[in-house]
């Protein structure tokens, strides 16, 4: 039989994490006659040699390469593709798994599509979630710039693809290696699919800590990778939004990171290093179209930085960097024919409780003086897109399951007479749809919210209330398909969603009259509080 997906793992000194991956590949819905799995030994001196041998002996679709220590996973990579025998290729890591229907799933979408790459959803307990699978995508180019969040390569793409196009690993120690090995990958892909509605990878750091750094990385050690990952980013793409979407990417993460650290604010000597390092690969190797797809405060900040104005960059991040987003309902929360629907307001407060605002200015708008004033030039800084990277987003995060899923959100921004900058809309959760377009799995879920404007991130939590104002899903819809979704508020003030718990259906409110749903909210709140 055509073996259909090649699964590339590079193990050293995995020890009893091996099992892990192991344990999930043995569970996959894909039979598996229709998988290899490839593990490439790169000179590990513990016992994992002996492990992968004993389970390669023993399951027929499990092969076992060894190899003299590389350093560093970019060469086992490599090994693996060229001894793959699969259509598709699938990396992944030797602590690491994957989701039970990830090969199936995944490999059934690359056909349908045509896919050179799929990207599948990914939880665990390293990083938060990825606004990329909010919704699944069967075709997208390289040009969505929100492909640019996952720079990892815990993906599939097809072996031919990558061997047309070589497309290959940087080998021995360096940096970066993920994010060199798709600035070839994906601005060269004619189809890439998005998995939103099927977790496929689960990351998962370690108990002994292992599989993060333990030592500080020198910038002489980092810098000179993201100048190569810029490079090579350019080499494979045109001017214009691909190449631009990237790079915008790196500048914002790889480079603006590095002056608003507490080192950096106290003018630390390692961290210093860390900024010229920076610094020069921002002057040599960014253009200012990446600069200027930057949300406004950020290219401000970019701009500070090439001049090198480090006091000025520091005064701007001591003011912002304690600023906190703030999430409120606006009005009723009620359920709607089965959906929880609740409108919303989102804004940023500074620790004095100051809203963040803007003024106007001309045909566009000035930053906060809270934030540019007595910084040369900075009152007479002016921008127009304000609506850069002006995003609400609302998480269902599933308590114990390291995962996370994104309801329906519509919002628009708006300036008030005071300069505030907010954004309004209205939250719609529907149990049966919030799941991707699929029900939510039974379980407990806290609802988050991430608040982003003129380029400041924050996580907020909607603040509490009276339970009496947060009842349980009923109707006709609910009580057909046996849902029940009791959001409720915590002690603590956060809102909670509650599906398929212990709580008893009610009508939907919007059918009782408010007498009737006085009483009901009454009986909700007694039991509620039992």
């Amino acid at each position: 039989m055509t073996v259909k997906v090649s699964i590339i793992i590079p193990v050293y000194n995995a020890g009893v994490y091996i099992e892990r991956p192991i344990n999930s590949l043995l569970k996959q819905s894909m039979p598996q006659d229709e998988f290899e799995v490839i593990f490439v030994d790169d000179g590990s001196t513990d016992d994992s040699a002996e492990r992968l041998k004993t389970i390669a002996d023993n399951t027929e679709n499990f092969r076992v390469f060894s190899m003299p220590n590389s350093g560093w996973p970019g060469r086992p990579r490599n090994v693996g593709v060229a001894n793959a025998r699969g259509e598709y290729i699938h990396f992944l890591d030797q602590d690491d798994a994957l989701g039970p229907k990830a090969l199936q799933v995944m490999y059934e979408r690359a056909q349908k599509n045509n896919s050179d790459i799929v990207v599948g959803k990914v939880k665990g307990n390293m990083r938060g979630p990825i606004r990329l699978f909010r919704e699944s995508a069967d075709s997208v180019g390289p040009e969505f710039a929100e492909l640019y969040e996952t720079l990892t390569p815990h993906k599939m793409f097809r072996r031919q693809f990558l061997l047309d196009n070589d497309i290959n690993f940087q080998e021995g120690r360096c940096r970066l290696e993920d994010q060199m090995f798709l600035a070839k990958a994906y601005p060269l892909a004619k189809s890439i699919t998005i998995v939103g509605d099927v977790v496929c990878y689960d990351w998962s750091k370690r108990d002994d800590g292992s599989n993060n750094s333990k030592t500080r990385t020198e910038p002489g050690d980092y810098y000179p990778w993201l100048a190569k990952t810029a490079q090579i980013v350019k080499a494979s793409t045109s001017p214009g939004p691909v190449r631009d979407a990237f790079l915008t990417r790196n500048y914002r993460v790889e480079v603006l990171r590095n002056t608003s650290t507490q080192g950096f604010l106290k003018g630390d000597p390692f961290s210093m290093g860390h900024y010229e390092a920076a610094r020069k690969v921002a002057v040599e190797e960014y253009s200012d179209s990446v600069r200027e797809g930057l949300p406004p405060l950020w290219r401000f900040r970019a701009e500070l930085l090439e001049a090198d104005r480090v006091e000025d960059l520091r005064k701007v991040a001591e003011r912002y960097r304690d600023t906190v987003s703030e999430v409120e309902f606006s009005g009723p929360v009620r359920w709607r024919r089965g959906v929880l629907v609740a409108p919303f307001r989102a804004r940023l407060r500074y620790q004095d409780g100051a809203t963040v605002k803007v003024r106007k200015l001309g045909d566009g708008y000035g930053l906060d003086l809270a934030v540019v004033q007595g910084i040369d030039g900075g009152p007479e800084w002016s921008f127009k897109d304000i609506e850069n990277r002006a995003v609400v987003d609302f998480q269902l995060r599933q308590r114990n399951k390291a995962q996370a899923w994104f309801p329906e959100v519509e919002y628009k921004l708006a300036v008030a007479a005071d300069g505030t900058v907010e954004i309004t809309g209205t939250v719609s959760i529907d149990p049966d749809t919030a799941a991707c377009g699929g029900r939510l799995p039974k379980g407990l879920y806290d609802v988050h919210v991430n608040v982003q404007l003129l380029g400041i991130e924050r996580m907020a939590r909607i603040e509490g209330g009276p339970v009496s104002e947060l009842l349980p899903c009923g109707g006709e819809r609910s009580q057909r398909l046996n849902i029940q979704a009791a959001p409720y508020w915590t002690r603590d003030g956060r809102l909670a969603l509650d599906i398929g718990g212990n709580m008893h259906p009610v009508p939907d409110k919007s059918r009782e009259s408010q007498p009737a749903w006085r009483k009901i909210a009454k009986k909700v709140k007694r039991v509620l509080s039992s």
